[in-house]
């Protein structure tokens, strides 16, 4: 397959067909071009290109992808048309995708305030504005975050995801999020709300561990942390959650509200599943009526 290089100089321009071009190729082409842009104030174009990293046993991590760089002041190269890939085992495990960016060859890193997408196996994300960090694997949104991951209900709920079967989605929103894949985490900044079938949260801080598979591990949320679940509201200013156990912690002045009943102590453990609770040291329970808190059993 070849790979076309396309630059325009001055008005002219030059074409270069190569059939296995390595990333350096373009990088050397990158250099030249602001070199030749800050001495002459050339305009030069390249089309159709793409850079790889690799980790420190030559293995390839990932590629940038571009339809067109352009070499703005200070260095920078404006690309139309980006596609970011990385690698594990030698498969695609992530994609993003802008329609444009400005990458910085000295930092490696491409920033936008374009629109942006990544797809990974159970999970789509959707921004505005964003900054990549290629060889550092992470992406970072700075606007109208929106990451949707399929069958984590059921992960949630201690049922494992099946392939294939029909996927109930877990939506999780927020003003800024990173992602890390080589860390296998994402954190949600500002206005984070999670909906799923079952539950609903609310806080200011989430950060989501991912497992081998990007099933979802552990979730841990602070700041004015309210969850909705089963027709309680559970508020605190810490909430962690782990999956293999199918357990709530709930620290920072925790209280569970069952209609105008309150349980309150220092820690609120519940389960989902069973619906049971526990709540130590120091439980209090404040009754309005005759109604009974839909739990199963309460410990001190």
């Amino acid at each position: 397959m070849k790979t076309r290089y396309e630059c325009r100089v001055a008005g002219g321009r030059c074409r270069v067909l190569s059939a296995g071009m390595r990333g350096i190729v373009l990088t050397s082409m990158l250099l030249l071009a602001v070199s030749v842009w800050a001495q002459q104030d050339m305009d030069m174009e390249i089309t159709g290109f793409r850079v790889p990293e690799y980790d420190a046993q030559g293995v390839m991590t990932s590629q940038l992808f571009g339809e067109r760089a352009e070499v703005q002041g200070g260095g920078e190269v404006k690309i139309t048309t980006l596609r970011v890939e990385f690698y594990k085992e030698g498969k695609t495990v992530v994609t993003v995708n802008s329609p444009y960016c400005f990458y910085n060859q000295k930092t490696r890193e491409a920033h936008s305030d374009a629109p942006v997408s990544a797809e990974m196996d159970r999970l789509t994300m959707t921004g505005r504005g964003y900054l990549l960090e290629s060889g550092q694997n992470t992406v970072k949104v700075f606007d109208d975050s929106r990451v949707v991951v399929k069958d984590a209900a059921k992960q949630m709920s201690g049922v494992p995801a099946v392939t294939g079967g029909t996927n109930a989605e877990t939506v999780i929103t927020s003003k800024e999020l990173f992602l890390d894949y080589k860390a296998r985490t994402a954190q949600f900044e500002k206005n984070v709300h999670v909906q799923d079938p079952k539950m609903e949260m609310f806080c200011d801080t989430l950060k989501i561990k991912f497992g081998e598979n990007n099933q979802i591990d552990w979730i841990g949320a602070s700041t004015e942390v309210r969850i909705l679940h089963e027709g309680k509201e559970a508020l605190a200013g810490k909430a962690t959650y782990s999956v293999q156990t199918d357990e709530f912690l709930l620290e920072d002045n925790p209280r569970i509200l069952d209609g105008k009943n309150m349980l309150m102590g220092e820690q609120i453990r519940f389960w989902r599943g069973s619906g049971r609770m526990v709540c130590e040291p120091s439980a209090r329970i404040v009754v309005y009526s005759d109604k009974k808190f839909k739990t199963d059993l309460f410990e001190k």
